[in-house]
């Protein structure tokens, strides 16, 4: 049997409105390589889990569900994907998709994995992708990224972060996640920059994928809950890249 080329880390809960979309797009996938796809369901109490039973009857050889009885975030739970996902991933890239966003290109691994292949430098690729608003697949002007066909850095990336976690594909470099980043739940950010410490960053403009926006964890926090968490992860950022090991 070849080795996994390509791991796909999905985090789920309470998406039974959309894993199927989600899961749909893994399968619709068309690689010259095999790939895995990692699902990790957080208790899910609407039906979730079921659907995703019901892929990995279907795909047994590559969906590999990890379906929890007890929901692990009300147990203070953070970083899902690098705790259940990342540390099970056989492939020599990664790729990520939460279950309630989707990918729209069968070709997206592939053009992402030969970039990388063909570009030892580089060790992450992401792309722009569509906003699903109340059902309605949009591009928002203030959101399409304008730096195609160049190179991000970790001084780019430090200011804003303008990746979105269903675009992304990167090379499973083993990140280990220093304490002070192991902190609220402000997406991957932190992710990205640990990895544009070891390589560069390349962007497609293609659009492969959508964000279902609205729907997160994130999304549901009130105001004031944003505002603690972003300052939990800006303190962190700071606080791990002022310290003498780091490398500018």
């Amino acid at each position: 049997m070849e080795d996994i080329v390509v791991s796909i880390s999905c985090i789920t809960f309470n998406h039974a409105k959309f894993i199927r979309e989600c899961l749909d797009g893994f399968m619709m996938q068309q690689t010259s390589f095999p790939f895995e796809v990692l699902i990790h369901d957080d208790a899910s109490t609407d039906g979730t889990q079921d659907i995703i039973r019901e892929y990995q009857r279907k795909y047994p050889d590559i969906i590999k569900p990890i379906l929890q009885k007890e929901n692990q975030w009300s147990k203070g739970a953070r970083g899902i994907s690098r705790k259940y996902n990342f540390p099970r991933a056989k492939g020599k890239y990664i790729a990520m998709c939460e279950g309630d966003d989707y990918w729209t290109d069968p070709l997206k691994l592939q053009k992402q994995v030969d970039f990388l292949e063909d570009n030892p430098k580089y060790v992450l690729i992401y792309h722009n992708v569509k906003y699903n608003i109340n059902g309605e697949e949009k591009i928002l002007a203030h959101h399409k990224n304008k730096t195609a066909a160049k190179e991000t850095s970790l001084y780019d990336i430090s200011k804003i972060n303008y990746i979105n976690t269903p675009s992304v594909l990167f090379r499973n470099v083993g990140i280990n996640f220093p304490e002070s980043l192991k902190i609220g739940n402000i997406g991957d950010y932190p992710l990205w920059l640990l990895l544009a410490q070891k390589g560069k960053i390349y962007f497609l403009p293609d659009f492969m994928a959508v964000y279902r926006y609205g729907v997160g964890v994130q999304s549901s926090l009130s105001n004031i809950m944003k505002l603690e968490t972003t300052n939990k992860m800006l303190t962190g950022l700071i606080d791990y890249f002022t310290d003498d090991h780091i490398v500018s």
